[in-house]
């Protein structure tokens, strides 16, 4: 019977596009000193599928403000957790290290979406990753 339903739910899956399949969740410009990256949520719009990534795109200065002029925010960069609260929804997501530059990512949901960066600090980091923390997806996608 489980069986059943689970097919049936695949067939109706079968009628939506590819363009509503996944939809960009908090999105923002971080900048490290000269480094700039793009911080990007994917999230399944699949009913029944919770699926939600964060993939850091790092870029050069040219394509950063471009997008910043564009209407591009920047990221939230802070040394606080953010705190859930009524009608608020705040969920660690993964370490980001860049050399000196160490955070956890936190995503941060009620109306908005976004992207909060906590800086922490090496160890932190280590110790989260020890207990099953993911690292932060980054690609590198300057132009050369």
């Amino acid at each position: 019977m489980g069986n059943i339903s689970n097919l049936n739910k695949l067939s109706n899956l079968s009628k939506m596009t590819t363009e509503e399949i996944f939809e960009i969740g908090a999105n923002c410009l971080l900048v490290l000193g000269h480094k700039f990256f793009l911080v990007i949520e994917i999230e399944s719009a699949v009913p029944d599928v919770e699926l939600s990534v964060y993939v850091i795109v790092r870029t050069d200065e040219v394509t950063a403000r471009k997008l910043h002029d564009a209407g591009l925010d920047f990221c939230e960069v802070t040394r606080t957790v953010p705190r859930a609260r009524k009608g608020i929804t705040v969920e660690f997501q993964c370490v980001f290290i860049d050399g000196c530059n160490v955070f956890a990512l936190f995503d941060v949901e009620n109306d908005f979406d976004k992207a909060v960066f906590v800086k922490i600090s090496l160890a932190e980091a280590k110790r989260l990753i020890r207990r099953g923390a993911m690292q932060c997806t980054v690609i590198d996608a300057r132009n050369r």
